[in-house]
């Protein structure tokens, strides 16, 4: 149950530290890439995370994590100094569809995550090469991460995804096999907000109430 809360406010905490870099970077959509903001800001932190330990700049460590976030932190600051009042007020006059989002998302992701609860096992398909890909990147030190089934080599394939399930479990002092069950949830919570929101914008694209509000917001 911790490991659940603790994954829930990491993300929620950072859907809102996205939110006005999304909202910069999303003018055209109804929703201002509010319900991207999670997904949206989980890649960037990745990526910047990866991208530094990669390069030596920053260590695959607690410290390496908090430093990325802050980039992102950054980013996010600057957007607000300069928007402030019109991001507040656009969260002032779409409360309902900020309720809507965080309800779905908490539903999508407690749901799955009480279904991997009963049966988190992990010895089947792909799941045992996922673990070790998890379980190397907690214990490398730098990138690209040791390969545990190849030893001395560095893992070859793919494996950005699984840097941000280790940097999750890493911040949350998590173990691999907790941390893939929860990412397996968030990744659901997180696929269902993204469609809720293109279907929110998609609708609203037809939607002459909108359209009337918006033309009134310009003038």
């Amino acid at each position: 149950m911790l490991a659940f809360i603790s994954w829930y406010l990491i993300a929620t905490l950072l859907g809102w530290l996205t939110f006005p870099l999304a909202y910069q970077l999303f003018p055209a959509l109804a929703d201002r890439g509010y319900s991207l903001s999670r997904a949206a800001g989980l890649l960037i932190w990745g990526y910047v995370f990866w991208l530094f330990t990669s390069l030596g700049l920053t260590q695959n460590n607690v410290g390496g994590i908090l430093f990325a976030l802050l980039v992102l932190a950054g980013s996010s600051g600057w957007i607000i100094v300069n928007r402030k009042s019109e991001i507040g007020e656009w969260l002032k006059s779409n409360l309902r569809l900020i309720l809507t989002v965080e309800v779905l998302f908490l539903i999508a992701f407690a749901f799955p995550a009480f279904i991997r609860a009963g049966n988190p096992e992990l010895d089947n398909a792909e799941k045992p090469m996922e673990l070790m890909f998890i379980n190397a990147i907690l214990r490398s030190p730098t990138f690209p991460p040791h390969d545990s089934w190849l030893s001395g080599y560095a893992i070859s394939y793919y494996y950005f995804g699984y840097v941000m399930t280790a940097m999750l479990a890493k911040l949350t002092g998590l173990t691999g096999s907790i941390a893939h069950n929860l990412m397996t949830s968030l990744i659901f919570a997180l696929a269902a907000t993204g469609a809720y929101g293109i279907l929110y914008d998609l609708l609203e694209i037809n939607n002459p109430k909108s359209e009337t509000e918006d033309h009134k917001s310009s003038i």
